[in-house]
């Protein structure tokens, strides 16, 4: 329990208040002055209620006492707890020790890292968890600079970065206070580094919010080409694709890139979903600046299509994103024939919001980005649940590859975490992913043919070559995406009669 008194700051006040818990025989467990917002803060263990009110009016009654009330933390209390999950959130592990090299806090990753848990961490001199560890008393006692330290533990190599910690006394004279230590293992300075050399473009390149390896086929080349030639003007765009392409990845990108060219310092991504918007709101659309991503757009009531097809004929039908302070960008996973049926949406509303276009294609339409968003995806799972770093072998790339995805990204993504969190080794081969068998075997269930085990892992090779050589059509290309050489391919596709 914790309460919060407000009053006066003057001398005595602190002793006065907590006299008051003395004749309540209340164990205090903590004591906080504040003096910027004139409190005092005690804590203590719950008590009846009844005494809860004795003591909230007694301590209403000392001088200078000008509110008394029942809180539920302190403000370092608030702080500390900030400043942990602050911590916790760091891409590396950290551990603090004070003055004599005793550990006073670690997050959870640095445990992991040193393959123990918190608690052991706590209130142990370093040197103990880490063997070997040697820093002199003296570094400890007077931290003058930051220094670093690899070590090895476990089969694991660290590195330990410390930077001293210093308080400022009454003077502000600053004194050592402790060491902070940070832990990075070559898998994660490697994933930092590897997103850093993709910062820079970020800030002026539709086509950095995609990285290289996953735009390699023309499908997707062609939806940036489209997307950045449409970014710069003021009509209404419909970006449509099935469900799960990336839809809403693209609309962000492409806000990002029109922004940073000429965007105003008031505009603002807005994103809405059709069946909640009402003429009403509408109506304040005038006063806002950005753009306003309408989701689902089949889903608009036929009294907001009819006020929306009154809204767009008032907007310029052709100029520059500074002749309207609002751009309407509509979304659908619906083909785009159903969308313009009459019956979906009024024919009015469907062609004003489709003054232009862009497709996100299927995953199926994107084979040659797939290895590229793979690696991708796993990247950032590895990231976000602090798992090794994998790698995908050949023979699982063609799993993923002849399956058809109908989830799309969606899809994938899901795949993939699954793996990633079922699968320990660190490479990944096609028995560790698990793919909807309907879907997943080249022509269909496989049967022996006249007896013979050979003739049937040919006819099954036959056919699968058949399928790849389009997606990777040469010689070379489809050598490399198998692993195989290329005189063996040329013989094979030869042999089985595939056109090259």
């Amino acid at each position: 329990m914790r309460v919060e008194i407000q009053c006066e700051d003057r001398i005595g006040m602190v002793r006065e208040a907590l006299d008051l818990f003395i004749p309540h025989g209340i164990d205090m467990r903590l004591v906080e002055v504040d003096t910027k917002r004139r409190c005092i803060y005690c804590g203590f263990p719950d008590i009846p209620f009844s005494k809860l009110q004795q003591l909230l009016a007694d301590l209403r009654r000392l001088e200078s006492v000008e509110d008394v009330k029942i809180v539920m933390f302190t403000p370092s209390e608030r702080e500390h707890n900030a400043l942990y999950t602050l911590l916790e959130a760091l891409p590396d592990g950290v551990i603090s020790v004070d003055l004599k090299g005793n550990i006073t806090m670690a997050t959870e990753l640095a445990a992991e890292d040193l393959n123990v848990s918190v608690t052991e961490l706590l209130h142990k001199p370093l040197h103990q968890v880490i063997k070997g560890f040697n820093v002199t008393k003296d570094t400890w006692a007077n931290p003058r600079e930051s220094m670093s330290k690899r070590i090895r533990i476990r089969n694991k190599t660290l590195l330990l970065e410390m930077k001293p910690i210093f308080v400022a006394d009454d003077d502000g004279v600053m004194n050592p206070a402790g060491t902070v230590i940070y832990l990075k293992t070559k898998t994660r300075l490697e994933r930092q580094t590897a997103s850093l050399k993709h910062a820079p473009d970020a800030e002026s390149h539709l086509e950095a919010y995609f990285k290289p390896e996953v735009i390699k086929s023309d499908a997707m080349k062609h939806t940036l080409v489209q997307a950045k030639a449409f970014a710069d003007v003021s009509m209404s765009l419909l970006i449509h694709g099935e469900v799960g392409t990336g839809k809403r990845d693209l609309i962000e990108a492409l806000f990002q890139y029109w922004y940073k060219r000429q965007g105003e310092p008031d505009a603002r991504l807005i994103a809405r979903n059709a069946g909640d918007i009402t003429c009403e709101e509408m109506a304040e659309w005038e006063q806002l600046s950005g753009w306003l991503v309408i989701y689902d757009i089949e889903q608009l009531t036929p009294k907001v299509q009819i006020e929306l097809a009154k809204w767009l004929v008032r907007q310029p039908s052709i100029g520059t994103s500074l002749d309207s302070n609002l751009r309407i960008i509509s979304v659908s996973s619906l083909p785009r024939s159903q969308l313009a049926d009459g019956v979906t949406l009024n024919k009015d509303v469907y062609f004003a919001l489709a003054t232009l276009v862009v497709n996100v294609p299927a995953l199926r339409d994107r084979r040659e980005d797939l290895e590229g968003l793979v690696q991708q995806i796993t990247q950032t799972h590895s990231e976000r649940y602090r798992q090794p770093a994998v790698t995908v072998s050949k023979s699982a790339l063609i799993k993923l590859s002849l399956y058809s995805w109908p989830g799309n990204l969606k899809e994938l993504q899901n795949v993939c975490l699954q793996t990633l969190l079922t699968v320990k080794h660190t490479e990944w081969h096609p028995q560790d992913i698990h793919l909807p068998a309907s879907d997943n075997v080249v022509g269909g269930l496989l049967t022996l043919k006249d007896g013979s085990l050979d003739k049937t892992v040919k006819e099954w090779e036959a056919e699968l070559l058949k399928q790849l050589y389009p997606r990777y059509p040469s010689t070379r290309r489809l050598a490399k995406a198998v692993g195989m050489s290329h005189s063996a391919i040329a013989n094979k596709l030869k042999e089985y009669g595939i056109s090259t």
